[in-house]
């Protein structure tokens, strides 16, 4: 059985000054945030994942979401070009690290793309066009994936962060969604399940070894999956919440 491994970064003292869009964005509690860090990071070694835990850097308040930093496939690791010049930075330590695992190419300006904004499905990668990720960019990714056999689907989101903000592969042909984001017609050889508007943040599941994993307070969301028979594990993700981040954000699995 092949290992697998997911890297994270611990939050840092300055993740109340983390780039976020939302009205609570004062209200984050950094203590809180590192709290729910180790459970999420607990959660993930019960089941049977290798964490690779970076240093935190304070002088990098978003740094916790390593997800945006890189796209892995086989043996790439392809790093990211932030879409927010303050992020940039953070590639810096997840490229060293991922140096050690797999082949670096770099994605470089004007395109940029984020981690969160691409959705990978097998041998297709469905990317957001966002205000973090740009045609040019997914043009790049494209060049690097399509020799490869791979096919790249650009994604129009609207009204949301990233693509992965509102919608998660669950695996066995499964994908989890919030409606009027995107055209749903993208996914249409797949089965949907479609969260309540009021719980369009728990779109954003991650599922790990036959587990999914979702915030915790979306009841009904909670209910639409094991109704599935999927085996459901609720994690506190307020303050992540309020920085405009979500499950996936918090690591890089492989």
């Amino acid at each position: 059985m092949t290992d697998t491994f997911a890297i994270v970064r611990d939050v840092p003292e300055s993740f109340n000054r983390c780039v976020s869009n939302s009205n609570t964005f004062d209200d984050i509690d950094t203590e809180r945030a590192k709290w729910q860090h180790q459970q999420y990071c607990n959660t993930l070694s019960l089941l049977g994942i290798n964490l690779i835990r970076l240093d935190t850097d304070d002088s990098l308040p978003d740094c916790c979401f390593t997800e945006d930093t890189v796209v892995i496939v086989d043996d790439l690791a392809i790093i990211t070009s932030p879409g927010i010049k303050s992020r940039v930075a953070e590639t810096i330590a997840l490229e060293k690290t991922l140096s050690l695992y797999k082949n670096i190419i770099r994605i470089n300006q004007p395109g940029t793309i984020e981690g969160g904004d691409v959705l990978i499905i097998e041998r297709t990668l469905y990317i957001g066009i966002s205000s973090r990720t740009n045609t040019e960019g997914i043009r790049q990714i494209a060049a690097i994936l399509e020799p490869r056999g791979y096919w790249i689907v650009p994604v129009e989101i609207r009204n949301t962060l990233h693509l992965k903000s509102v919608c998660s592969y669950l695996g066995n042909g499964r994908i989890i969604l919030a409606e009027g984001y995107f055209d749903l017609n993208i996914f249409s050889g797949f089965e949907k399940i479609i969260v309540p508007k009021e719980e369009a943040y728990s779109a954003n599941c991650l599922y790990v070894n036959k587990r999914i994993l979702i915030p915790k307070g979306f009841p009904e969301t909670k209910e639409l999956l094991e109704e599935k028979g999927l085996h459901v594990v609720e994690l506190e993700m307020s303050e992540f919440r309020k920085a405009d981040g979500a499950l996936t954000c918090l690591s890089v699995i492989f």
